[in-house]
C-alpha cells in the first residue's frame, strides 16, 4: 500500500517538478548554468527549452542583442581648460556570454564609468575647439578606449558619441 501511494506521489508530482525544470530561452537569449556556484562547461545555451535542476542550478538569461548605454552629463577639463559639461552615448553588444556573466555583476554601472573615465582621458587631450571640428574622430577614439577595456569582459562596443 505504501509503495503504491509513493508511485501515485510521483506520478502526479512529476507534470508539475518537469514544470520548474524548464526555461524557455527566446532568439535574442542566451542562457548561462551556474551548478553550485561554478559555471557548466559548454557554450551557452539557447535559443529554446533548456532543462536545468532549479535546487542546483542558477539560469541567468542574457539579451544579445545591441543595447545603447546613456552616461549622464558631467563636467570635462580640456587641454586648454575649458570644463565643458558632455554626455555622452556607447552602443555595445555582449559576445562572449559566459565570460561577461562570470566576470561582472552591473554591466550597465562598470561600462558607464569605463566610458567616463574614457571621456574624460581622450578629451582632456584635445582643446575644446578641436573637440567640436573633430567629433566624430574623437567618437572614434573614445569607442576605441572603451572597446579595449570591455572585450576583456566579452562585450564588443560598436560606437560612442558625444
Amino acid at each position: 500500500l505504501l509503495m503504491v501511494i509513493v508511485l501515485a506521489l510521483v506520478l502526479l508530482f512529476l507534470p508539475l517538478s518537469i514544470w520548474f525544470c524548464v526555461k524557455v530561452v527566446r532568439e535574442h537569449e542566451r542562457a548561462v548554468i551556474f551548478r553550485m556556484g561554478h559555471l557548466l562547461r559548454g557554450k551557452p545555451r539557447g535559443p529554446g527549452l533548456i532543462f536545468y535542476l532549479p535546487l542546483l542550478d542558477v539560469c541567468h538569461k542574457v539579451d544579445i542583442r545591441l543595447k545603447m548605454l546613456k552616461v549622464p552629463p558631467h563636467m570635462v577639463v580640456t587641454k586648454d581648460l575649458v570644463r565643458p559639461e558632455l554626455s555622452a552615448v556607447c552602443y555595445y553588444q555582449i559576445e562572449n556570454v559566459a565570460l561577461c556573466s562570470a566576470a561582472l555583476s552591473s554591466l550597465s554601472t562598470v561600462l558607464q564609468n569605463v566610458v567616463q573615465a574614457a571621456v574624460r582621458d581622450v578629451l582632456a587631450q584635445h582643446t575644446f575647439s578641436h573637440i567640436l571640428l573633430h567629433r566624430r574622430r574623437i567618437g572614434e577614439q573614445i569607442q576605441a578606449t572603451v572597446d579595449s577595456v570591455a572585450c576583456r569582459w566579452g562585450i564588443r562596443v560598436e560606437r560612442a558619441d558625444m
